[in-house]
């Protein structure tokens, strides 16, 4: 007599049961188990588009008919398809992409991809999974020991791009996430919108030749927003202003100093900031002046790569007795590390804080302060020639450079002495100048 089609079901799922009961393992037991819900007559049911379209936030939901296929729908309403799997005896779970961006049908096939590889032994790609955050420390780590802004970089990334974004995965990364940081400052402050652009660009750039992105990893820095240049700034600080800031400085401790010695010397803020000890020459010989105090900014540190050299005034010689002491190799150290120097944005962004306290004029930054010296000189007779060997503005180049700067050192330092006894009687408590009405 022949079995019926239950009989024969019941046997076979009985037959699996024993199977089971033996102990195997991975994917042996979960075909043995999907086998026993289809000889019981309860496998389950195929899910349909309609179920991830209802997913609500915060849940999950498994596919039941394909082992490690999951989709999660984060506390925002953003779903991802994610594949759970075992990675040298641990549980992994790879990020596949984003819904409704990848398919039902295309997370499907991925999954049947990956158990491919799985059965195969072939190690999955689990780069996916690395975050925004861990490339950026995989940079900064790279930066540290081979670029000399790196601290200013970490610090903008860390400020503006990591925040609700470090623990995005590279399969979720997209575009928007990188671009958003940039756009909501570039309005406000483009110079650090650019920096920023930058820092971003080298996160992928290095995470590119490091082979840490995942295959297929799209996103490249050109895709990144363009920042437009600001506009030069024609405000030059009057007599007022001046005033006003000199007698701030000295209530600013070493950052009071750096930016006296700024004012003193027409240099920009990071060949002031970043200025060490062996820079400076206190006994020079210089032919036609005698014995002076020298400063000598190394080319890597100067805008146009071109060493550049200070004779100091009284003024600024004051400034730099007032720092000795530290023990430090650099004039103005990091009180956070002591062998290094000051950021130059921290400086900038001191003197900006207290700019608006003062309600002196935003477009009173340190900068200007160059064309405040650059302008008096100007104005007092002296000629294109000497304001460019002032402010690091040399317009030649090769021997003529090397050439100009030398024979214009010594008429170079008389205006450097003027222009710090302009600054001494500006800051004078009764002391009042032509042009103080010039804001």
């Amino acid at each position: 007599m022949s079995q019926s089609t239950s009989e024969i079901r019941t046997q076979v799922a009985s037959l699996i049961e024993q199977a089971i009961a033996l102990g195997p393992r991975k994917e042996l037991r979960s075909t043995l188990v999907r086998a026993l819900e289809i000889a019981k007559g309860d496998a389950p049911k195929e899910l349909t588009q309609l179920h991830y379209d209802r997913l609500g936030r915060g849940a999950r939901l498994a596919d039941p008919v394909r082992p490690g296929l999951i989709m999660k729908s984060s506390k925002t309403g953003l779903k991802r398809w994610t594949y759970r799997t075992e990675v040298d005896g641990k549980q992994r779970e790879l990020t596949l992409g984003h819904y409704p961006e990848m398919s039902v049908s295309d997370a499907r096939d991925k999954w049947a991809t990956l158990r491919v590889q799985r059965v195969s032994g072939a190690a999955p790609d689990l780069r996916g999974d690395t975050t925004l955050g861990q490339i950026v420390d995989h940079y900064g780590k790279w930066a540290s020991e081979n670029l000399r802004s790196w601290r200013e970089n970490d610090q903008l990334l860390r400020k503006h791009l990591l925040p609700g974004r470090e623990v995005i995965t590279l399969a979720e990364l997209d575009i928007d996430h990188l671009s958003a940081p940039i756009t909501a400052i570039q309005a406000k402050t483009p110079q650090q919108a650019r920096k920023l652009r930058s820092a971003i660009s080298g996160v992928l750039t290095r995470a590119r030749k490091d082979g840490l992105l995942p295959k297929g990893f799209s996103i490249t820095p050109v895709m990144l927003p363009e920042v437009k240049a600001a506009t030069p700034r024609t405000w030059v600080p009057g007599t007022k202003d001046l005033r006003a800031f000199l007698r701030a400085t000295r209530e600013m401790g070493d950052i009071g100093a750096a930016l006296r010695l700024i004012a003193l010397t027409g240099t920009r803020l990071r060949e002031v900031v970043e200025m060490r000890w062996d820079e400076v020459e206190f006994d020079a010989e210089i032919e036609g002046l005698g014995t002076v105090a020298r400063w000598a900014i190394p080319a890597e540190r100067m805008k146009a790569k071109r060493p550049h050299v200070v004779i100091l005034s009284d003024a600024a010689m004051a400034v730099l007795d007032a720092q000795r002491g530290s023990g430090s190799p650099c004039v103005f150290p990091s009180p956070t590390y002591p062998g290094e120097p000051r950021l130059a944005n921290h400086v900038g962004k001191v003197w900006a804080d207290k700019r608006d306290a003062l309600g002196l004029n935003k477009q009173f930054t340190v900068h200007t302060l160059r064309k405040a010296l650059s302008t008096w000189v100007a104005e007092s007779g002296g000629t294109r020639d000497i304001r460019d060997r002032l402010t690091a503005h040399t317009l030649a180049t090769g021997v003529d450079a090397h050439y100009n700067q030398a024979e214009l050192t010594s008429p170079a330092a008389e205006w450097w002495q003027r222009w710090a006894d302009r600054l001494a009687a500006i800051e004078g408590e009764n002391v009042i100048l032509i042009g103080e009405g010039r804001a």
